[in-house]
Formats: structure tokens, sequence, C-alpha cells
């Protein structure tokens, strides 16, 4: 719903009601530029004997709408509405929160890094999109929690214990650079020797039962690897309002099991525990050694999170090759009565290289987000020298460039194309409001008597796409789909560059009214795209 024409599609209505048209009007964004919106209801009323009455009918009943300057008709029916400057004044500043009359109480799952391995570029996605859904539904009027859930409990931490014990490697000196070798080295040696494996099982047994000296072991690698994930995050600009893992849930993990079984909901396949019922096969919840699955320790963390607070609607932002795994998450959630809200796996597509394969380190290794920054921050030295400006706008690349496609698309990551000033770019975005920022600088603040009379081009489109803003925000909002806003940045930010290009402000020549007026416009696109760099998690830049 376009925002602000609740009275245009009442006025459509009680038109097409008088002739026994019964049926919703939408109105869309027009793709012309002498056209603001068009409606298509009467495109499949063309045979009818009285259309030629009924677009008169329209045509009187909307030149009595303040909203509406100009009514025309397609060759095809489609009804075309050129805005009035009533409207366009009107719709330049909303309250997004206020538009919102369904307010939730939402639990957002995103990050999901392992304390065994480096933050790596494959963790990009979950973290810019996870982090914008939430400041989308913060600005939204949402009640927003978010949680890391860390995966810092089961056989891969067993496995680098294991390797510690086998290798007799000294716990107390370990640093975080050693567990990026050490947890591939055990896995690959799990694989080819078994009495390792079951060591390594054994060990995830008695991490179960709490055994004391293993906790202790367990906590120093816990302690160094988020010690160090915290610090890469903190760098990328994101927080976390819990801060939970898989070793918060293992109390809740056994309840869950305990309590399908006193329901009669599980069934005991040789010491397996298998649900009944809900999919054929029967999905797994422990091994026959008691061990637990990634599926056991979510539904423990469901129940934590229902125990904890009280959530309308859980959101996991995770890859899409994990979709199966969450549709039977959501079904054994719901067969066992866990939890009543609505749950949603948010998935995404991969983050590529020029060869449309995973992006990897030009020797073929895991990209580490760490080394991804640098490599972004290096390239952004040869232009700027300015270390702590390169710092922002090097977030600024590595988010925008992964929110504009489409989350269910993959992406190519091209860093010379994102770091153009003159494309598609979070750059561009930055250089745009930056220019905002330095009017308004050397402006006065007074808003008095603004007089939006005869609007040249320029002016009307700034207005008009400044306008457009709810309409991208509640797509985004709705669909959990950043990259609706992140379009709408660019496209705001190309009109204002225009306007800004086309239209001076303090020089002599300019009246003091229009200096006012076009003040005001640059006034309301620089909160306009601030706006829109907070949904996107971007921070704003004070030069460039």
């Amino acid at each position: 719903m376009i925002v602000g024409t609740n009275n245009i599609v009442k006025d459509i209505e009680t038109v097409f009601k008088n002739y026994k048209i019964f049926e919703p009007v939408e109105l869309t964004y027009s793709q012309y530029s002498n056209v603001d919106i068009q409606c298509n209801n009467l495109v499949k009323l063309s045979s009818n004997k009285r259309i030629e009455e009924i677009k008169t009918a329209i045509i009187n009943k909307l030149q009595q709408n303040n909203l509406v300057e100009n009514v025309s008709f397609a060759g095809n029916n489609f009804i075309n509405l050129s805005l009035s400057k009533e409207y366009l004044i009107k719709n330049m500043s909303v309250n997004l929160s206020e538009l919102n009359n369904d307010k939730k109480s939402i639990l957002i799952d995103y990050g999901g890094p392992n304390i065994g391995k480096s933050l790596h570029v494959g963790h990009l996605r979950t973290l810019n999109i996870g982090r914008s859904i939430y400041k989308i539904n913060e600005i939204a009027g949402n009640n927003v929690t978010s949680d890391i859930h860390l995966g810092d409990w089961g056989m891969p931490i067993a496995l680098i214990l294991a390797y510690i014990k086998k290798m007799k490697l000294r716990i107390s000196k370990l640093k975080h650079t050693d567990l990026e070798t050490i947890y591939p080295d055990a896995t690959e040696l799990a694989d080819n020797d078994e009495d390792f494996y079951e060591e390594a099982k054994q060990i995830s047994k008695k991490l179960n039962k709490k055994d004391a000296e293993l906790i202790k072991e367990w906590k120093i690698i816990y302690d160094v690897s988020v010690e160090n994930i915290k610090k890469l995050l903190d760098k990328l600009g994101h927080r976390f309002d819990w801060f939970y893992g898989e070793s918060d849930v293992v109390a809740e993990a056994k309840i869950v099991i305990n309590e399908a079984k006193s329901k009669d909901k599980i069934l005991d396949d040789n010491g397996a525990f298998l649900s009944k019922e809900i999919s054929d096969p029967p999905i797994l919840l422990t091994k026959s050694d008691g061990s637990y699955l990634y599926l056991t320790t979510d539904l423990g963390t469901v129940y934590f999170r229902e125990k904890n607070a009280d959530f309308d609607k859980y959101l996991y932002v995770v890859d899409q090759r994990q979709s199966n795994h969450f549709i039977q998450l959501f079904k054994t959630v719901k067969y066992f009565e866990l939890s009543e809200s609505d749950f949603t796996h948010i998935s995404y597509g991969t983050v590529n290289g020029k060869d449309n394969k995973p992006l990897k380190t030009r020797d073929g290794g895991v990209y580490k987000l760490e080394e991804l920054l640098d490599d972004v921050k290096a390239e952004l030295l040869k232009k700027n020298k300015n270390e702590m400006l390169v710092e922002q706008l090097a977030n600024s690349i590595l988010t925008y460039s992964d929110l504009l496609p489409s989350r269910n698309q993959n992406y190519k990551f091209d860093i010379e194309k994102f770091v153009d000033i003159n494309g598609k770019t979070g750059i561009y975005l930055q250089y745009a409001q930056v220019r905002a920022k330095k009017i308004l600088d050397q402006s006065y603040k007074s808003n008095k008597n603004i007089n939006y009379d005869n609007l040249n081009n320029d002016e009307r489109s700034l207005m008009f796409e400044i306008s457009k803003l709810p309409y991208y925000f509640f797509n985004s909002l709705d669909r959990n789909e950043p990259h609706h806003l992140a379009e709408y940045g660019y496209n705001l930010s190309q009109i204002f560059n225009s306007f800004y290009t086309n239209n001076k402000i303090f020089s002599e020549s300019v009246s003091e009214q229009d200096t006012s007026k076009r003040l005001s416009l640059v006034r309301s696109f620089y909160s306009t795209i601030h706006i829109v760099f907070d949904s996107l998690g971007i921070k704003p830049v004070d030069e460039m």
C-alpha cells in the first residue's frame, strides 16, 4: 500500500460500487516520469459497455480530492494519477512506528559462529541480513531481541578437546589462531582414526554430564574464542542482546526429550530416540550413544527462550542449505507443543567470487572475514589515507554490497566495483549524504514561511522520492528483505545528486524563498537517507 493514498482508494472504490464493481483497489508506483501512481482495475473491464461513463465518473470524483493533481487514462484503461503538492508536503516526513499497527515481540537468531573456527565470509550474510531485519523491526516499533546462538558444544568441541589431549598441547597457552588449525586437523583425524573418534564421543558424553575437569578445559577454549569473536564483531559494528550458545541449553534439551517421552511422542530405537508421526522416516533426536544433534540443542534453545521471554515470532537467519533442518525443527516444535509462536527460516544465497563459485582466498582457502575487511580497507587506502574514515567506509561496503541483491540470490563480491564512488555502492550513498550534511552545516536552521509553489522538476522529483520511504520500508519489513530499502537508498541518492547538481542554494541569484525551500528538501533527504542507513545497519560518515 502506498502511504497517504487511502482517500484516493476510497474515492475509486465509491465509483466502482456505483457501477456494481466490487473489488479491492490497488495503487502502484508508475514507471513513467510523467505519472506518479497507477491503478489497473479497469484493464479487465475494457469491454464493459459503460466503461467511458465509469472513467468520467472517476475523473469527476478524483478532481475533488486535494491529494490528486491530475487524472488520465492510458490506452489499456490504466488509471494514471499525478499527486498534488499537498500530498508531497504531507508525506515528506512520517513516523514509521505509528504506521505499524501490528506491533510484535520478535526473537532474531543469526550469526551462529562456531567457537572452534574463525568467522569467515560465509558469516557475512547472516550478520548483515540479521542486523538489518533487527533494525527495521526496531524502527517499526516492534520489541526485538537478537541472539547470536553460538556453536559452543557437542562433537566439534569434543574433537578439539580430544585433539589437545592426544597431541599433549598445553591448553593454558591456547590462542584463537591455534583453533584455526586444531579443529580441521581434529576433524581429519576423526575421519581416519576410529579410536580417536571414539575418544571424542566419550568426551562429548562427559561434557553433557558436566564433568568438572572437562568443563574447565572447555571454558578456556570458550573464553579464548569468544573474546576474539567479540572483537571482530565490534570492528564490523555488530551487537547482540543475547550471547547464548548451545552450552546454555544442555539441561533444557534433556527436559525436552524427557517431556516428549512422557507424552509418548518419541520412539526408542535401540537407544536412539526418534520423533513419532510427524515425518516418514521419523526425525532422529538423539543418537544411540546418547549424544545430541543440532536439532536436539535447537529444541532445547526454543524451550530456553520460551522460559525466559514471550515472543510472537522467531526468525532464523541461516543459509538456505539448512532449509530441511528448519522444516524438521519447526514441525517438531509444534508436535512437542514447545511454542505457539510463528517460526520462520529466513534463508539466503552464497557470497561468490568473480568465477561464480563461493568466495575463497587467492590460494583457494577459506576467506576469513577479518581478511576480507582488511582487503577492502587496502583498496580504499589507495584513494584515501584517512584510516578512521576508511574503517567506516569498509563496513559500509561490506554491508551495502551484501544487502543490495535479494537475499535469496547468490552474488559476486567484487572489491573494485564496490569501492566505486559512481556505482551502485555504499560509497555512492555515503557521498550523497555527506553532500547534504555539508549544505546543512552551512545553513541557517529556520524552516519558517517555506513556500512549495512553483516546484521545478528536480524539486518535485526529490519530494516524491522521499514520500516513497514507507512503501519500501514496509516491503522490507513484511518480507524480511532488506534489498528493497537498499535499492531505494540508491534511487533516492541519485535523485538528490541530480537536484544538487542542477539547483543552486546559497547563490545571490537565488531568492530567499527558493533557498528556504531547497534547504527544506535537503533536510528531508538527509533525515530520510539516515533512516535508510539505520535500517541497513550502515553508519553515516561525516566527511568523504
